[in-house]
């Protein structure tokens, strides 16, 4: 069972990553883009376990908050621009920071070595050292980036 849920995250952010990476580069809003997968299947068996519907409504959570997350991105970088980031990294970033501060059902060391992966599978050479720094910086900071709301 937990294999299973480890597999299924797995997909989950590689899906999140799919759409929220096509969404760069179509004039399409992200409810039209999701839309159109509705009902795809991510491999044989169909979407039997909803993975297609719940991420197609986290990428559109995720959309919606753009702005604040790239925001909260961008007072992290050191020596580096937010143009200059890989759009894989820059959107693994983005699923990161929501998952952290939007979701906090996981704990958050696993949500950022699962991002780390990610960013190893599809991202460049330093793209896991790069996102780690990244979210882990952003975890240790967490409270305080709440405390004026």
């Amino acid at each position: 069972m937990k294999n299973n849920a480890i597999f299924f995250n797995q997909r989950l952010h590689e899906r999140l990553l799919c759409l929220l990476f096509q969404l760069e580069f179509r004039s399409d809003k992200i409810e039209e883009l999701t839309a159109i997968y509705k009902d795809y299947p991510d491999d044989e068996k169909g979407d039997e376990e909803g993975l297609g519907l719940l991420s197609n409504n986290i990428a559109i959570e995720i959309s919606d908050r753009i702005v604040d997350i790239d925001n909260l991105i961008q007072q992290f970088l050191e020596n580096w621009s937010f143009e200059r980031i890989m759009l894989v990294d820059k959107e693994t970033l983005r699923i990161g920071v929501y998952e952290l501060l939007y979701q906090q059902d996981m704990e958050p060391r696993v949500v950022i070595d699962r991002l780390v992966r990610l960013s190893k599978k599809y991202g460049g050479e330093n793209s896991g050292k790069f996102i780690n720094g990244i979210l882990g910086a952003i975890h240790r900071n967490n409270d305080s980036l709440f405390s004026d709301r």
